[in-house]
């Protein structure tokens, strides 16, 4: 149930029984019902408490509805994707072992709470050539959302504030890219909380390792969340078909792991796929937004951002970009990456009994934001 939380802001909620929720003002009520006397049945209005607008109506039933106290709200049960990945993933972890390791060294000591030293592998080639080189081991993925979740989900709604024109999308039609665990797709669930909007995803992910936490994620079902799906590929040197519905691409952290596996050669012709594949196709007169998120080096891919623009320019599209950053340990000029976000914090809470994986708590990425349009639209 999508309604608003104690606070004031809209939350998804649990369902229970004997409570309700106005589908005119998004407000939660208590509700009684009694069925009516065979012979003396008249027409009853399900009458919401707080607006006095009709939710439904029954010539079975009487409806007794009530207001709810901000307590009796706070003490309901919510529900948000990040929540439900990161504990299923907790529990995953702590549930089991590592597959067969093939750490250059083996993992220092036990395994157990090492899956760090991998990640570090993973991200840092070039100080670690003889380490891990990928994400192929599903304790290490689990281990990895735990860890990395709560930052890349926060830089993400950070960057989609920045828009004007996804506030002019009316719903969120998005493909991403190497979507992982999908933190983008619970950024977009606050977003759209914000905003009162709902949201479809294509996730497209070679490993296919990431598919019990994609399944998680598919079973997952809200009013905001109504579709998603996945397509395990090699968005880089596997052709793929037209998606015509698109209004929304994420790259988040894609770039930089081109980098790392030595494919960074290719990233002019994956930008022309994804223009040719995808924004061509896009609704005529409708914005569509592309939002980058990634390491604030140009050692990682970084440089690489651009290189999009020029691809849009020569299909004949305009294009609004505006680059962010994060004041995190910047070591030079470059790395002020255009205008600075005002905070570093987390957006989201990470859960209790989390300490193990040491979470990143703070934000440190660069992003570009290109809003797209064509000639007509202008």
């Amino acid at each position: 149930m999508l309604a608003y939380n104690e606070n004031g802001k809209l939350e998804e909620f649990e369902n229970v029984s004997n409570v309700k929720v106005c589908t005119h003002c998004r407000n939660l009520y208590r509700q009684m019902i009694d069925e009516q006397i065979p012979g003396f049945r008249e027409r009853e209005d399900d009458t919401c408490p707080y607006c006095g607008e009709s939710n439904d109506s029954s010539m079975r039933y009487d409806f007794h509805n009530s207001i709810m106290s901000r307590d009796e709200v706070r003490q309901l049960k919510k529900k948000s994707l990040f929540t439900t990945v990161m504990n299923y993933c907790n529990k995953e972890y702590l549930n089991s072992s590592c597959e067969e390791c093939n750490h250059y060294d083996k993992c220092p000591g036990e395994c157990y709470g090492n899956c760090k030293k991998c990640l570090e592998e993973v991200h840092y080639p070039r100080k670690y050539p003889e380490g891990k080189k990928d994400y192929d081991c599903e304790h290490m993925l689990n281990f990895y959302v735990c860890d990395y979740t709560a930052k890349y989900a926060s830089e993400m709604l950070y960057l989609m504030r920045e828009s004007e024109a996804l506030k002019q999308i009316r719903n969120y039609h998005v493909v991403s890219i190497g979507c992982g665990g999908c933190p983008d797709l619970m950024a977009f669930e606050s977003y759209c909380h914000e905003n009162g909007k709902a949201v479809s995803y294509i996730g497209i992910d070679v490993n296919k390792k990431w598919m019990k936490i994609h399944n998680v994620i598919e079973r997952y079902k809200t009013t905001t969340l109504r579709k998603t799906r996945f397509v395990y590929m090699d968005a880089v040197s596997e052709e793929y078909s037209e998606i015509s519905e698109a209004n929304v691409i994420v790259l988040q952290y894609v770039i930089s792991h081109f980098y790392n596996m030595g494919q960074i050669g290719e990233i002019s012709v994956f930008f022309d796929k994804l223009v040719q594949n995808i924004i061509m196709h896009k609704q005529k007169g409708k914005p569509f937004v592309v939002l980058i998120n990634d390491v604030n080096s140009n050692n990682r891919g970084r440089d690489y951002f651009m290189h999009i623009i020029d691809k849009l320019k020569d299909a004949g599209f305009h294009e609004n970009r505006q680059r962010f950053y994060f004041n995190y340990r910047i070591q030079n000029d470059f790395q002020r990456y255009g205008k600075k976000h005002q905070s570093t914090g987390i957006l989201f809470d990470i859960p209790d009994g989390f300490d193990i994986y040491e979470p990143w708590e703070i934000c440190s990425s660069a992003q570009l934001l290109i809003e797209v349009w064509e000639d007509d639209d202008v």
